[in-house]
């Protein structure tokens, strides 16, 4: 087995302060079992809250961490603490890693008839490997000389059969049930729902419909009845409604196809009406009754119209009908209408991007410069003048939209077009822009990612930009980072003074305030008492039994700053406290007896 191309650090990155400490935990109680590397996949199981284990799946990509998968709940942000102790233990036991063959090295010694063998007695025991291969084999892929469509329709029975079964857990990769309700594998789900875009993509709107039609009638259904509790499983509703759309405005329906589509789509909305997703499959309504025929329309896709909509009042849905029949305008090879209903519309960057794509690029630059008027705007028309070959347009365009003054400088999209320059113009050995890139991208996302990134690019010339950098960090109203950085560059008073003592007791497991402890615990004695103090009682007097051990690192750095303090009797008494305060807490009261010195060895 190759050693990792990875580390403990790299492991703490991927979850939140408090995955990574329970994860810990969970790994030294020993919860991770049947550790197994199957070519670039692990696999385990960790005893958790619930009776049954549960099922982590890591994916490993040039020894790193491609994605991760669990079969719990968690679902609040980065890596859960299950993955993190399977990560941990991948590190720290190589030993206890079960290597297996790949199924690839498995499976091609087997001729069809063994393999086929080998499928249907899984299949006979297992009804969703069943149902996953009649719904591969009913979906299968558009094929065909004739507009890229399939000859035969699709059987939409078993998609329809195979989306109830994942919306109502069976034959799910997640087992369970959350507070409220079952778990649904919405990975699974999602690329259900991705089986039309093949269809869509070669124009084959009919076959795409019996697959969409299929998915909605189940989510509809489902989501009524899990609708209390539902936090992210509406979102498919829109992306079928626009997917509907567009099948429709490339499919040629009969009238009665037409009105029996409409009924249903009418029906679904309203049930959804009455659940707050008011509209959601509005734009496909608007495909059926408009089409292609909206007053107007053909003026605009002609070049004879100046705006679209006609009356200048677009809502939601009118933006989600002109995105969808420019989809289709784009598969459908109708470019010079693509470019005339993108210009009426305002979508100025899907215009400048299909003059890319017809390799017009002084057009398409010259067109973004006079209408685009945000970041986000200026970096995809950047990425794709890059992906074509036009480097130097590439980077000029990218710079003047760093000075956009329509667009908030501190937005998600201005940090990454700053980030996305900074990083081009380094592989591309264009120093100077990548600095002024680098400068813009700390300046606004005032991140230690950043002021990293800057001082690795800057060389010779850091003195200057650091003092630049930290001014900047130094006057800022609010910067995550600011303790991190101001700690890292050894300005313990500055690190001090940027705490909100306000709020970090909601944070115990605060890996920077800990090193900020440990490092200013001579120069800020009294603080750092009173910072771990705090720190180390809000976890035993809440009885936090998975972070006595936290507790117990929080009251060393405290130890520390008593004994710098010259208070070092006073930390004695100090522990004696807290160890009868705490001495039925048979999990606690060990640590922090190990805390006491014997005063008479000082």
């Amino acid at each position: 087995m190759k050693d990792p191309a990875f580390g403990e650090d790299a492991v703490r990155a991927l979850a939140t302060v408090e995955s990574f400490a329970r994860g810990r935990e969970y790994l030294r109680s020993g919860a991770v079992s049947g550790l197994e590397r199957r070519s670039n996949r692990l696999t385990a199981e960790v005893e958790g809250s619930e009776y049954t284990p549960y099922a982590v799946t890591i994916e490993l990509h040039d020894g790193g961490v491609a994605a991760t998968r669990c079969s719990c709940p968690y679902d609040w942000g980065g890596a859960c603490k299950h993955v993190v102790a399977v990560l941990l233990k991948y590190l720290k036991a190589p030993g206890a890693v079960t290597q297996r063959p790949s199924l690839d090295e498995m499976l091609e010694s087997l001729d069809r008839q063994t393999l086929a063998a080998l499928l249907v007695k899984r299949a006979e025991a297992d009804p969703a490997l069943a149902l996953w291969l009649e719904t591969e084999m009913a979906a299968g892929v558009p094929r065909g000389d004739t507009a890229g469509g399939r000859r035969t329709t699709v059987d939409p029975e078993p998609i329809r059969r195979q989306a109830e079964a994942l919306l109502s857990r069976r034959h799910s990769r997640r087992h369970g049930w959350s507070d409220h309700g079952v778990i649904v594998d919405e990975e699974a789900f999602s690329a259900l729902i991705g089986k039309a875009r093949p269809f869509l993509e070669a124009g084959d709107g009919r076959n795409a419909l019996k697959i969409l039609e299929s998915v909605t009638e189940a989510l509809v259904q489902a989501w009524r009845e899990q609708a209390d509790w539902d936090e992210t499983l509406h979102e498919f509703v829109p992306v079928l409604g626009q997917m509907i759309a567009e099948a429709v405005l490339m499919s040629d329906l009969t009238p009665e196809e037409r009105d029996d589509l409409m009924v249903r789509l009418d029906v679904w909305q309203g049930m959804l009406d009455g659940y707050g997703l008011d509209d959601h499959l509005q734009v496909a309504i608007d495909a059926l009754e408009q089409g292609w025929d909206e007053i107007g329309l053909e003026d605009v896709l002609a070049g004879r119209g100046r705006s679209w909509p006609l009356s200048g009042n677009g809502d939601w849905t009118t933006a989600r009908l002109t995105q969808a029949r420019l989809r289709v305008l784009e598969i459908s090879g109708r470019t010079e209408e693509f470019l005339n209903l993108a210009r009426a519309a305002g979508s100025h960057g899907d215009h400048a991007a299909m003059l890319v794509r017809l390799g017009r690029i002084a057009n398409a630059v010259d067109y973004a410069r006079k209408r685009f008027r945000s970041a986000e705007e200026v970096l995809q028309l950047s990425r794709l003048l890059k992906g074509t070959g036009q480097i130097d347009a590439a980077l000029e365009f990218a710079e003047r939209g760093l000075a956009l003054q329509g667009d908030d400088g501190r937005s998600y999209e201005a940090i990454a077009l700053a980030r996305w320059l900074r990083d081009t113009a380094v592989l591309l050995g264009r120093r100077a822009p990548a600095l002024v890139a680098a400068r813009l991208a700390f300046e606004r996302s005032l991140s230690l990612e950043d002021f990293e990134a800057a001082a690795q690019l800057a060389g010779s010339e850091w003195g200057e930009l650091r003092s630049q950098l930290l001014g900047i960090l130094a006057a800022a109203k609010y910067a995550h980072d600011r303790t991190e950085i101001f700690l890292g560059e050894g300005m313990i008073e500055e690190a001090v003074r940027s705490v909100d003592r306000k709020n970090m007791l909601s944070h115990p497991s605060d890996a920077v305030l800990m090193r900020l402890a440990e490092a200013a615990h001579a120069s800020h004695p009294d603080w750092v008492i009173d910072v771990c103090e705090r720190m180390a009682c809000g976890i035993m007097d809440a009885g936090q039994s998975g972070f006595y051990e936290l507790a117990a690192q929080w009251l060393e750095k405290a130890a520390l700053a008593y004994d710098a303090a010259g208070r070092f009797e006073d930390w004695i008494t100090r522990i004696d406290v807290l160890i009868e305060k705490h001495r039925r807490k048979h999990k606690l009261r060990p640590l922090l007896a190990a805390l006491r010195p014997d005063a008479r060895t000082r």
